[in-house]
This record gives structure tokens, C-alpha cells and sequence, in this order.
């Protein structure tokens, strides 16, 4: 059975939601490529990619992670991110 698209985008707060949701039901520790992914797959969504952005900031300005490759935005999830995601 296929999966409807959203059709309202996504608020900050359903933003915030899907990625931790998603980033904490990923396998542990998150591979490598994984987050980019769940990025994706947010914006497939319907979560606006200004506020998954916006997300990936505050949780780096949070400490919960740290950015590994800038150009694909992928991450590692840091001591304190692993208490908050986990």
C-alpha cells in the first residue's frame, strides 16, 4: 500500500519530532551517510528544508553532535547527544 504525501508542510515542532524520532530509532553509533539521509527523507516528507536546517543548528549549538563531512552535512552524535537522543 503506498504512502500518501504529506500535503500541509510541516511545523518546526513535527520537524523537531520526525528527526529525533528518526535519529534515535537509527542503528547506534549512526553510520556514516545516515543522517543526510534522514534528511531526505524528512523533506519527503513535507518537513521545509530551512527547518531541518534550522534542527541540525540547534542541535549542534546544543553540543548533541558534531558535524563530520560539511558539504552532505553528515554527523556523529557526541557524549551529550547520546544521553538526549538515547
Amino acid at each position: 500500500m503506498a504512502r500518501k504525501k504529506r500535503v500541509i508542510p510541516a511545523t518546526r515542532e513535527e520537524t523537531r519530532d520526525w528527526l529525533y524520532k528518526s535519529v534515535r530509532s537509527a542503528p547506534r553509533p549512526l553510520p556514516a551517510g545516515r543522517f543526510p539521509l534522514l534528511m531526505r527523507q524528512a523533506e519527503a516528507e513535507g518537513c521545509p528544508h530551512d527547518f531541518v536546517m534550522d534542527v541540525l543548528d540547534e542541535w549542534l549549538n546544543y553540543g548533541y553532535c558534531r558535524l563530520i563531512d560539511p558539504i552532505t552535512q553528515d554527523i556523529e552524535i557526541t557524549p551529550e547527544g547520546r544521553l538526549f537522543f538515547y
